[in-house]
Parts: C-alpha cells; sequence; structure tokens
C-alpha cells in the first residue's frame, strides 16, 4: 500500500509516493488529465496541492481566507480557488468574466494558470465520488508552516524561491525523507519537474502520512462545507 505526495510541475503531476511495505520513497511524473494518477487502488492517501471544492455563487471558500492568514508574509502563495463558472472557460479575460459574474471578483493569473489541473482533478473526482475519501486538498506551504512549528518550534521564514527558503524546506525533507528528494531529482528530468516541485510534493507527502495516521489538522478547523458537487472545500495539514 502505498501513500502519495502530489504536486503541480511543468510535466504534469509530480507524485512522491511512500510504499509502507518497505518505506522506500519514489518520484515520478504523471500525465495532466489526472485518471491515472488519482484512480490507483493501491494508494491510500493521495494528499495534492490543487483546489478540490469550487465556490459559487452563494457558496463562499473560507478555507483559502483562513490559510492566508496564518501564512503572514506569504500569504500571496495562497490564490483564491476560482469558480465552478470559471471551469472551461478561455481566454484569461472570458474566465474572469465568468467568475466576476458569480461571485463578483475576477479571477488571478495564478489561478488561471493551473485551470487545466483544476478541471482535470475536478472532472475525476465528480466522474468517481468515492475517491473523495482518500483524495486530499493540501497546500505545501501550509504544510511546510505546520511541519517547522513541530519540528523547530518556529515558522518557515523565508519564501520557497530564495536561497534561505530552499534550505530550509530542504533541511525538514532531509530528516524526515533522508535522501528522497536527491532520490527523485536523479530519476525526474529538470524540464518534467523543478527542485520546488520536488520539496512541495515531499510536503504533501509529509502530510498524507499524518492524514493515513488520522493526526492531520482540517481547515477551517469545525467548519465541513461542500460545493455543489458534494467536494469538501478544505486543506488538511
Amino acid at each position: 500500500m502505498i501513500l502519495r505526495g502530489v504536486d503541480g510541475c511543468p510535466g504534469g503531476w509530480l507524485a512522491a509516493s511512500l510504499d509502507l511495505a518497505n518505506g522506500q520513497v519514489t518520484g515520478k511524473v504523471f500525465a495532466e488529465d489526472a485518471v491515472e494518477l488519482l484512480h490507483d487502488p493501491r494508494v491510500l492517501v493521495t494528499a495534492i496541492d490543487i483546489p478540490i471544492g469550487l465556490p459559487g455563487r452563494d457558496l463562499p471558500r473560507r478555507v483559502d481566507a483562513v490559510a492566508r492568514g496564518l501564512l503572514k508574509g506569504r500569504a500571496s502563495t495562497v490564490f483564491p480557488a476560482p469558480p465552478r463558472a470559471a471551469l472551461g472557460v478561455r481566454p484569461y479575460a472570458s474566465a474572469c468574466d465568468a467568475a466576476q459574474a458569480e461571485t463578483g471578483k475576477r479571477m488571478s493569473q495564478q489561478a488561471f494558470a493551473i485551470l487545466p489541473k483544476i478541471e482535470a482533478v475536478d472532472k475525476v473526482l465528480r466522474e468517481s465520488p468515492e475517491l473523495v475519501t482518500r483524495v486530499f486538498e493540501v497546500h505545501p506551504e501550509l504544510c511546510f508552516y505546520f511541519w517547522a512549528s513541530q519540528e523547530k518550534a518556529t515558522p518557515i521564514r523565508h519564501p520557497k524561491h530564495s536561497g534561505f527558503g530552499f534550505v530550509e524546506r530542504f533541511e525538514l525533507v532531509r530528516g524526515a525523507f533522508g535522501r528522497a528528494a536527491e532520490e527523485i531529482r536523479e530519476t525526474v528530468p529538470r524540464a518534467k519537474a523543478n527542485d520546488d516541485d520536488i520539496l512541495d510534493a515531499l510536503a504533501a507527502l509529509w502530510t498524507a502520512r499524518r492524514i493515513h495516521a488520522g493526526i492531520a489538522v482540517t481547515l477551517p478547523e469545525g467548519e465541513e462545507r461542500l460545493d455543489e458537487f458534494r467536494l469538501p472545500m478544505r486543506m488538511l495539514v
């Protein structure tokens, strides 16, 4: 059986998978359509960095604001999930118009850039709703925030694209997963995944372990809000 942390990457999805039988962590890039990624019956938990439950006209998504409130100084890394009305809409101006008509707010460039990935995951989960019991939304910066707070009693201090920020995150990853980051780097071409994608996938895997152990924190705490297709609007850490 396998636990999996997933981050979007130039090649599609980078999955860091932990084999519970032998403790080995491996990395693999999956195609962007997400079918093979999410339907693997061996995977008990998939922690994936992508919005799952999506907002609508009278259905706000509070988790994004909660996450931004925790990540002081790096709140911009959490951008509002696009409304369902914007799915499948191109180009950017038209998607913004659809979002504004639905929620009163335009869509960020960051959200539009990952719209194909959001659509791919949404399609799989709507067609196979049973997967919501083992596919969970996470955000790597929140994972690192909680991880560092536990290991070092202080949150991550530097942006991930800075030298200091990379070292902070790499130290946490190496402490938990040994040489997994280096070994994934040796097997996954740079054209398909960046170094920070590897660290983010392993941060998601850290949370996947917590979900499997039953100790993960759900944000927002004490609230279970579902979108119109009964997909949960939450993040786990």
